[in-house]
């Protein structure tokens, strides 16, 4: 599976094409504990469209903490919430 996602991020609009391997990876490395951070930052960049990596990467080295915000966006774009009962 695999999702175009446009996000306007300052102004600019930033398309990434998230599959479901790139979203199990941010899943995966967030659960073992490792930074969040750097999970946030390879979930984005592995998913940007290639046209737009380097004007991508600027906006990431002059907003700390962008990734962050940008890979949850994605992530809720990605994998919506289900509701999900359990009949007893």
């Amino acid at each position: 599976m695999k999702k175009t996602i446009i996000l306007t991020i300052a102004g600019t609009d930033f398309s990434f094409a998230v599959t479901a391997q790139d979203h199990n990876d941010f899943v995966d490395a967030a659960a073992r504990g490792g930074s969040l951070t750097a999970a946030a930052h390879n979930f984005a960049m592995r998913a940007i469209e290639s046209g737009q990596k380097e004007d991508f990467k600027q906006l990431l080295e002059n907003s700390p903490g962008a990734e962050l915000q940008i890979a949850g966006a994605l992530k809720e774009d990605f994998s919506p919430v289900l509701e999900i009962t359990v009949k007893k």
